[in-house]
């Protein structure tokens, strides 16, 4: 099977090769169940001429099975074909790489799904049919004379061989396109969402299981043991009653043990299933984000491993989820994820962002004038405020030093808008002071004052700091001048100013007033800033 797997997906596996491979499980299939009623039939304990005839005598119920079995697996072949040829001819196109125009893919996932139970109900429905039908001509146009006796025999005979043969077929097949077809119809999973498909649960394969191999048993045993006590009540000198008796302790026998696989069959199958079950329904709770839950482990057996292995990795996502919203108190949830998909570059990357640096007036004396308790309360609740303002416009704080705070908009989640995002932020954060110091007149406790600076241009985003103990960060000339500008703001007595490439960004209509040009530390010549009124 290894070796078929290689084969498959080198993508180097002929279409005739799919064909046969699923030919031969289903044809093999036949000729066991069709030998295994042989076989039985030569061993059964006949006693009458008729049921001692040679296997080849004409007229006998076996002879009418060796003569119409060819016929019968034609008929399967060919029903076999037309089933099969869309899943091998989608099959032979995906293995080498092409996509299959012929085909709806939904539908070859739902045929290929379906394949091990279409072919069962096949074999079982052509060793009904035919033969039924061989017996209706031979009464109704009288093209062969067979006795009802014979017809019986014949007809419960190929019903067995349908059974069985359908039985190892449904298995036999479902193997083979598990290790082979379904990995390559479905290489990331999702058979469940398949609609149309007859679903097979763990516990009606236990019970196909068990019909497969105690109730067709028990079934040929009893029909076989009265067909023989039919023929024992004709021959003269044979006790009548012991024959009566052998054939009501053989039903005896069946029945109980036929209800009792079945009671056991359902323990067994509850004994599976309900766990499985269980991990079923904890594993939608973790989905949803419930880490509390954990698997009931009610065995030692592989399912019980499972289970053990199933609570040990719940925990280690709870564990992973808790460092990550820790994670995420230190950094934004947005750079945080970004950071634990890999997708921020440890080298860093260019881009064009806009730059929003804010910083509280006069804070150093507001620091010595209460105590540490009511400073630390009083920059939380502004520094919230302020987040708050800059997360509603896609904006992301990078960090807080002091009683400054810097953010940008644009990186790394980028946004066409960045501009307007971030002179908008700076609006809603100068609403937001506003409604902070109303409620701390109310308090009775100083109101606070903040200058904010903004600039657009290139700037270059990644991780800096140390291998241990890398930081997020934005480097470069725009963020020198932010940074400048938010100092200027006490120097033009206002408290949003903006470069001129800003400005020139927006798309949105924003009342600016032109400030006199002046020189930026670290720029070369005088720039125009503008203050947002």
């Amino acid at each position: 099977m290894a070796d078929m797997q290689e084969i498959v997906e080198s993508g180097q596996f002929p279409r005739w090769k799919l064909y046969l491979n699923l030919y031969s499980r289903n044809i093999v299939a036949n000729i066991l169940g069709f030998l295994i009623i042989l076989l039985l039939n030569y061993f059964t304990p006949m006693t009458s001429a008729w049921l001692r005839k040679v296997l080849f005598v004409t007229g006998d119920a076996l002879h009418y099975l060796l003569l119409l079995f060819p016929f019968i697996l034609v008929i399967i072949a060919v029903l076999q074909f037309y089933f099969q040829c869309p899943v091998c001819n989608f099959l032979s196109v995906r293995m080498k790489g092409q996509q299959c125009r012929k085909y709806d893919p939904e539908q070859i996932r739902r045929r290929l799904l379906n394949l091990p139970m279409i072919l069962a109900a096949t074999n079982l429905l052509v060793y009904i049919l035919v033969p039924s039908a061989l017996i209706l001509s031979s009464w109704c146009l009288d093209l062969f004379p067979m006795e009802l006796k014979t017809a019986a025999l014949f007809l419960f005979r190929a019903f067995m061989i349908g059974l069985i043969t359908a039985c190892l077929s449904f298995f036999i097949v479902e193997d083979y396109t598990r290790h082979v077809s379904i990995p390559k119809v479905f290489p990331k999973g999702g058979l469940t969402k398949i609609r149309g498909v007859v679903r097979i649960n763990v516990m009606r394969r236990i019970r196909l299981l068990n019909l497969a191999g105690t109730l067709t048993p028990m079934l040929i045993l009893v029909v076989t043991l009265g067909l023989v006590v039919l023929d024992v009540l004709q021959t003269p000198g044979f006790s009548n009653q012991l024959a009566i008796d052998i054939f009501f302790f053989s039903l005896v026998l069946c029945t109980v043990f036929i209800y009792i696989g079945f009671r056991l069959n359902l323990l067994v199958g509850h004994s599976v299933v309900e766990p499985i079950q269980n991990m079923l329904q904890v594993v939608e709770d973790v989905e949803k984000g419930d880490f509390s839950q954990q698997i009931q482990v009610v065995s030692n057996d592989e399912l019980g491993e499972l289970a053990e292995a199933g609570n040990k990795m719940i925990q280690g996502l709870a564990e992973r989820e808790r460092v990550r919203e820790l994670f995420g108190r230190y950094v934004t949830p947005e750079i945080r994820d970004r950071i634990l998909t890999g997708e921020i570059p440890l080298d860093g990357e260019k881009k064009t962002a806009t730059m929003l640096f804010a910083d509280l007036r006069d804070f150093t004396r507001y620091v010595e004038d209460h105590t540490p308790e009511e400073v630390i309360l009083s920059m939380r609740e502004y520094f919230t405020a302020m987040e708050e303002a800059i997360r509603e416009h896609e904006g992301l704080v990078l960090q807080f030093v002091g009683d400054e705070l810097e953010a940008v908009f644009g990186v790394p989640l980028e946004t066409e808008n960045h501009a307007d995002n971030a002179i908008h932020a700076a609006l809603k954060m100068r609403q937001l002071l506003a409604e902070l110091n109303e409620k701390r007149n109310q308090a009775g406790k100083p109101p606070f004052q903040h200058g904010v600076g903004i600039c657009s241009g290139p700037v270059l985003a990644g991780n800096t700091g140390s291998r241990h103990h890398p930081s997020y960060a934005l480097i470069g000339d725009t963020v020198n001048k932010a940074s400048r500008l938010q100092e200027m703001t006490k120097q033009f007595d206002c408290d949003i100013l903006i470069g001129q490439k800003t400005r020139q960004l927006l798309n949105t209509r924003v009342s600016t007033e032109a400030k006199e040009a002046t020189i930026i530390k670290g720029a070369q010549g005088t720039i125009t800033v503008y203050e947002v009124l």
